[in-house]
């Protein structure tokens, strides 16, 4: 696998004459980063990781200084995954000379205001601005992404349409530990009574699955909610039953595709996660 810090290094190590699969991450890597490298690989793409903890994008400090970080065991398993080149800039790199906050910021209108958005303000902006900036620099024909982040995944496709960039944007199914819970760079902080009880959201958008055609909206809602409230350990910040193309909340008896949503606290770790119902 080669490697690349600058952009320019980058350029002189992605080969002219085949076409570019992109999996842009943050390093602290898991199976389910792995699954993209391999998406990527199996449809013949020259593959480009990069790993870069991007500061824009995390709205309490406290969160980005505790971020995992372990690269040379992120190399290691992207060597084992047949990644072609691992692309590490430098925040000066990314964002040199005129700070984080002046280049590509893009409105997202309705998707930055709701779920994600709502509790993480500025998060989705700052997303869309490093991903366009990587994507400048990778100049991918396709990028892969994990549908756990659906709402991000969202306003990636947004971005795309926006600034009319050729590149094919791939949602890949969320990758799940043996329980259930989806895999995160986060699930490492996790207690051991936290990792326990982590699994809950997983299971209740499980009963939400089954509950769908048999119980109105407004009580699945309240009893998800109350499940949650009575874990020792998770704390609820949303749950709800939306149309995963508008992310309006669904009402009873709406035609078309039903999705949850869920974030929640176990003890100080952020959880996010997603399922389709029908």
């Amino acid at each position: 696998m080669k490697e690349a810090k600058t952009i320019q290094e980058l350029r002189k190590r992605i080969p002219d004459n085949q076409p570019v699969g992109f999996v842009p991450t943050m390093g602290a890597l898991h199976e389910g980063h792995l699954s993209l490298v391999r998406a990527a690989k199996s449809r013949g793409l020259f593959t480009v990781a990069s790993i870069f903890v991007n500061p824009t994008q995390f709205n309490d400090p406290k969160d980005f200084e505790k971020y995992p970080i372990d690269t040379n065991q992120d190399r290691a398993k992207l060597i084992s995954a047949e990644c072609d080149l691992l692309f590490l800039p430098s925040r000066e790199v990314i964002y040199p000379e005129m700070g984080d906050k002046e280049k590509y910021i893009h409105d997202f209108g309705h998707l930055e205001q709701k779920f994600e958005g709502a509790f993480r303000p500025g998060h989705f902006r700052g997303v869309g601005q490093v991903v366009h900036i990587l994507f400048e620099a990778v100049q991918p024909q396709v990028a892969f992404f994990g549908e756990k982040d659906f709402q991000q995944l969202q306003v990636i496709r947004r971005l795309v349409e926006m600034t009319n960039m050729e590149v094919e944007i791939v949602g890949m199914e969320t990758v799940r530990e043996e329980d259930g819970l989806a895999m995160s760079s986060r699930n490492r902080r996790l207690g051991p009574k936290e990792r326990e009880e982590s699994v809950l959201l997983y299971e209740v958008m499980q009963w939400a699955r089954r509950a769908l055609k048999n119980i109105p909206l407004e009580e699945m809602r309240a009893e998800v909610k109350a499940r949650i409230d009575r874990s020792d350990t998770l704390r609820l910040e949303y749950f709800d039953i939306i149309d995963p193309k508008t992310f309006e909340p669904r009402e009873d008896g709406e035609e078309g595709d039903y999705h949850v949503v869920i974030a929640a606290y176990a003890g100080e770790v952020r959880l996010i996660d997603n399922m389709k119902l029908g």
